[in-house]
């Protein structure tokens, strides 16, 4: 690696020799470019591209990180909002806490919002756990007023700190990017992989985006699509690139084709507990005197069809599977089990005992054994297709996978 000192980096920020590359982060749902994350290079004058590693050391030990940063924001800036990048696109641009030490940054970005025309879901800033842990309060509350103007806030390196829980109730992320070590593990061993798949998981229930760093092989692309991953990053989808390389790529199929049948497991899922919650509410409640005031409390789950969890998924990412018989049967015991429901919570509050309530108990049951039945059958199928010799997996790769995801 070669070696670079303060003045070096200085002299490089004077003359603008630091630019931006692109890493393109691929939809598993729809297959297509969703977004990169820019990636500082630094273009020496004899032609050598430095990668990162060669020098943010150096410009984070010398206080340096920050003119790069506001440098290689505004080309960023100028690429989202004057040349059409940020249009359809969200691209996700590395900070530290050095950034957030004084209002440059901030200002600088509320500034491109309010009078460059910056889309505010079209930048996301990355920040490492580590450095969201040694921040002071000041950095959170300038983050926070860029999370109130609509920009983005990924988690770096998520799984590799010692409070993630901690630091995700605290920050207003609306992203974790699943370190690439953890990524590279996950087909080792159980461990990594349930570490993965739980993840995932947690990411899906608190609403956060999930990204999959450092994606390298189809075993990997395999598991994290059966994981119900929505977005990976990594060299299987592409190297970082240069802007126009970026956008030609843009116009190109992926190795990463959209197959999101990791999403009905979710599905599956998020109606368990739907279900788990109504009933819970239910004894609770009947537990209560007629005319108890804790009666007429919420507590149950979302009533309204197309907000609850499945209902979410049938309305949108459902619809991939619509051509199936399964997906198509899906509606009707939906709609009872939403009915249902309805009238749980009304005779709750009209006084209902458990007694009251043991028909309708069983009828919610009834409907959610023939929505969970149809569910597994949509997800059979789903998984006989990602597995089958016509996928386009080797037949070597496939073994491999499926051993590492069954173990």
């Amino acid at each position: 690696m070669e070696t670079v000192t303060e003045a070096e980096i200085a002299q490089g920020i004077r003359n603008s020799e630091f630019t931006l590359y692109y890493q393109p982060k691929s939809s598993l749902i729809t297959s297509r470019i969703v977004g990169a994350e820019a990636l500082a290079r630094w273009r020496r004058p004899n032609g050598v591209v430095l990668p990162p590693a060669s020098f943010i050391h150096v410009a984070e030990h010398s206080g340096l990180v920050k003119g790069m940063t506001l440098q290689l924001l505004s080309e960023l800036v100028h690429e989202l909002a004057d040349n059409g990048l940020g249009s359809d696109l969200c691209i996700s641009f590395n900070v530290t806490a050095q950034d957030f030490e004084d209002d440059a940054l901030t200002n600088t970005i509320l500034h491109a919002i309010s009078h460059q025309h910056l889309p505010p879901a079209s930048l996301e800033l990355e920040i490492t756990e580590t450095q969201a842990l040694e921040a002071g309060d000041f950095v959170l509350r300038r983050v926070q007023s860029l999370a109130d103007a609509g920009i983005g806030l990924a988690m770096d390196d998520y799984g590799i700190g010692y409070s993630s829980m901690d630091t995700l109730s605290q920050w207003p992320f609306t992203t974790i990017k699943l370190d690439q070590g953890i990524v590279r593990r996950m087909l080792e061993s159980r461990k990594n992989a349930t570490i993965v798949r739980s993840s995932i998981r947690l990411g899906h229930e608190l609403g956060l985006n999930v990204v999959a760093e450092g994606v390298e092989t189809v075993a990997q692309y395999v598991f994290l699509v059966e994981a119900g991953c929505r977005l990976i990053q990594g060299y299987l989808v592409s190297p970082p690139l240069p802007l126009d390389d970026f956008q030609a790529l843009r116009q190109r199929a992926t190795a990463c084709p959209g197959f999101p049948i990791g999403l009905v497991h979710m599905a599956i899922v998020d109606h368990v507990q739907w279900r788990r919650q109504m009933v819970s509410y239910a004894i609770q409640r009947a537990a209560f005197p007629p005319g108890s005031s804790a009666r007429q409390t919420e507590g149950y789950p979302q009533l309204c069809v197309t907000k609850c969890g499945l209902g979410q998924w049938y309305y949108g990412e459902g619809r991939y599977h619509a051509d199936t018989p399964m997906y198509q049967a899906l509606d009707a015991p939906h709609q009872d089990l939403h009915r249902v429901g309805e009238a749980i919570v009304g005779q709750v509050r009209a006084g209902a005992t458990l007694t009251d309530l043991a028909p309708l108990l069983q009828d919610l049951k009834t409907a959610s054994v023939q929505l969970i039945r149809l569910l597994e059958d949509i997800e059979d199928l789903g998984l006989q297709t990602l597995y089958s010799k016509d996928s386009g997996l080797s037949c070597a790769t496939r073994s491999a996978c499926v051993s590492a995801i069954r173990t």
